[in-house]
């Protein structure tokens, strides 16, 4: 008995610690790429790159003996490609214009928000508590937005791109909720992650290419080292360890480790001497913050009772 409780405590242990190591590397590549996208077209980074992972889940459901139902699961399928648009697009594109560490904030902040508005209109119960945080979240956002249109961000500086940017972000939290959804969809009708990976960014590499075609080849064959990298350590790698951290973390413990994803982005970002320190920004994402933890525990118990 001493052997089984020692043994999932281990394997406790591997799943935070690999929860903790994917939000790092997240929050790294998302500040690395927002400092190199600036002098390029922000979709040439996510034609190559999950055109690359694509190939790489596929080849992990090759091996795997498990015949997707294709018919049951096809209007489930476009639709989670649309939202991967949405969410992943979304979010790179923002990134050239607007500090990472917002970025991250404005999705992790405004998917509740979504995901409450999309109970709502699902004619759901929403209780007192998940107003009261989504009229937090909503504040928040208002002051990290403010911060961009004052000045006060890390950037310090806003043009028109700034207003495309927070659009970008605010449908990338939109698209982030419904990826939640179609991906569970997919889950209930028998699909695996790896073939969930393997074809929902169908959308984002078709895009993509047509976005960035006539610059794509000699883009590509200059920039082939830190493109690769930060696709295994930046896509990759978080994706394999967030899988194993779903393995042997509770749902809780997976959602707050994807919270400290903006924190990790704001510490990483002092490092990129183009952002400059904000404390507008600070408390913005700390509010977030927050917000999300109050909110995961408000479901839980919501959950338990």
């Amino acid at each position: 008995m001493g052997v089984i409780v020692e043994n999932k405590r281990h394997l406790y242990a591997i799943g935070v610690i690999s929860l903790l190591v994917s939000a790092i590397l997240t929050s790294i590549s998302q500040v690395y790429y927002s400092n190199r996208v600036q002098a390029v077209h922000p979709f040439l980074f996510t034609g190559i790159s999950f055109f690359l992972t694509t190939v790489f889940f596929q080849l992990i459901t090759s091996k795997q003996k498990i015949e997707p139902c294709w018919k049951e699961a096809r209007s489930s399928l476009w639709k989670l490609n649309g939202a991967s648009i949405l969410a992943f697009m979304g979010f790179y594109f923002a990134l050239k214009y607007i500090e990472p560490a917002i970025v991250s904030s404005l999705e992790m902040g405004l998917g509740p928000l979504f995901a409450l508005l999309l109970a709502i209109q699902q004619k759901k119960r929403v209780i007192n508590a998940q107003w009261g945080i989504a009229i937090g979240i909503f504040a928040a956002s208002l002051l990290l937005i403010g911060a961009i249109f004052t000045g006060k961000s890390a950037v310090q500086t806003w043009d028109q791109s700034s207003i495309l940017g927070v659009g970008a972000s605010i449908l990338c939290g939109l698209g982030a909720v419904l990826c939640t959804v179609y991906s569970k969809k997919l889950s209930e009708a028998g699909w695996t992650t790896s073939m969930i990976l393997a074809n929902r960014y169908y959308g984002i590499i078709l895009l993509s290419f047509l976005a960035t075609y006539d610059t794509f080849f000699d883009y590509f064959s200059g920039n082939i080292g830190w493109i690769l990298t930060v696709t295994a350590t930046g896509v990759m790698l978080p994706m394999y360890l967030l899988q194993i951290g779903i393995r042997y973390c509770s749902p809780l413990m997976v959602m707050m480790s994807l919270c400290f994803v903006p924190i990790f982005s704001f510490f990483f970002q002092m490092f990129d001497s183009r952002l400059m320190w904000s404390p507008m920004s600070l408390l913005g994402i700390s509010l977030l913050l927050l917000a999300g933890l109050i909110s995961l525990f408000v479901e839980k118990r919501t959950v338990l009772e």
